[in-house]
């Protein structure tokens, strides 16, 4: 038995900060993303059985009948039975996605809403989808654990359907609907569960070393700070043995992100401009890629002038979007020391030397940029003028 596992797609999801065209083309694109899905559904070579979607179908309750009758094309088309699973972006407020007057009157024959607990698999006898739906945006309980607890081994197979938060990699706080690990870990030593499906992250995410608990991830992205996008999961599941995983792109954008809040993106030279420049040539897909950087830059007058031009040009024409962190320490230019003094805490030997160095640096010769860069060190370590 095979089928694919996805999650997150929040269709009507908005991009504030991408450039109209750039926004409109993502917002299409999340609707595209799920032709991709039925294409590898479709494909009798992949074997696949059904598509289960562990939550966020849509971004809120909210989204207009126009949207819902497109996602619901593409739906259509899979050949396959979809199964649906509530996330917390089912949920706004009261409100209930697949309660709505427009989901329930242009729903296809193939979509299914899992209900909590054990669901059979139209058309596979013997295999199980047991579901842990959300009730609201947030839950008081872990609801995947709740639905396990009440299970016995089986000689079915079992995929368990969730939507949260796993304890191991989720810092405790003062949450009360997140996840265990352990009771999961146990359920599947103990044949009562096969493979656990889960929505909410959206990085593709394997959970413990059982092999058998993943994250999907979105199948397009949605932040800078997830780390392995665009991917679906074929999950083969056969009785007495371990699930086969395979990760499927079918996402087309990409965010990018050069360093993180609390480990900037250093340039110090003309070669880490030329570094960052190769990185962003070498990006398939310009148009649908989206690029944050958190900079600390400190560059000589004329590389900072290059680098304000490339930026300039990846920000303008080259990307969907181009970002300097607001918590970036940012762009500086530093001293030029052939246009300075020599810092007054050099003298005798350590004077000679920088005095000397200026003038190799000066020369225009093919050792005047390593003296240029001894020249700068030794007037770092000397203090600077000050």
């Amino acid at each position: 038995m095979k089928f694919i596992h996805t999650a997150d797609w929040q269709i009507g999801m908005t991009f504030h900060g991408f450039k109209e065209k750039s926004r409109s083309a993502m917002e299409d694109d999340r609707i595209e993303v799920i032709e991709a899905i039925g294409d590898f559904a479709n494909n009798v070579a992949n074997g696949i059985d059904f598509v289960l979607v562990c939550g966020d179908i849509f971004e809120t309750p909210r989204v207009s009948e126009t949207l819902v009758k497109k996602t619901f094309k593409k739906i259509e088309r899979i050949k396959k039975p979809v199964y649906v699973l509530a996330g917390n972006h089912e949920w706004n407020g009261s409100e209930f996605m697949f309660t709505t007057k427009y989901f329930l009157e242009n729903k296809p024959a193939n979509l299914h809403v899992l209900q909590a607990g054990i669901n059979a698999v139209e058309g596979l006898t013997g295999v199980e989808i047991v579901a842990a739906p959300l009730e609201g945006k947030e839950d008081l309980i872990d609801l995947v654990k709740a639905q396990i607890d009440l299970l016995e081994p089986t000689n079915s197979i079992r995929i368990v359907a969730g939507h949260g938060s796993i304890d191991a990699i989720m810092p405790a706080g003062g949450r009360k609907d997140l996840i265990a690990l352990a009771p999961i870990e146990k359920a599947l030593t103990g044949k009562k569960i096969h493979y656990v499906a889960m929505g909410d992250r959206h990085s593709t995410t394997k959970v413990g070393d059982s092999g058998a608990v993943w994250y999907s991830g979105a199948p397009e992205p949605t932040a800078f700070t997830e780390d392995d996008q665009r991917n679906v999961l074929a999950v083969e599941v056969n009785p007495g043995s371990v699930a086969k995983v395979e990760k499927i792109q079918v996402g087309q954008w990409e965010f990018i992100r050069f360093g993180t809040k609390f480990e900037q993106h250093q340039l110090r030279s003309k070669q880490d401009l030329d570094d960052l420049e190769k990185q962003i040539d070498a990006i398939k897909k310009p148009p649908k890629t989206a690029v944050k950087i958190y900079l600390d830059s400190v560059l000589d007058f004329d590389s900072d002038v290059r680098r304000g031009t490339l930026f300039d040009e990846w920000e303008d024409d080259t990307l969907a979007r181009f970002e300097v962190s607001k918590s970036s320490k940012g762009a500086t230019i530093e001293s030029d020391p052939l246009n300075e003094k020599a810092p007054s805490g050099l003298s005798g030997y350590a004077l000679n030397a920088y005095e000397e160095l200026k003038e190799s640096a000066m020369a225009e010769d093919e050792d005047s940029e390593i003296a240029l860069e001894a020249l700068k060190l030794l007037t770092e370590f000397a203090g600077g003028n000050k």
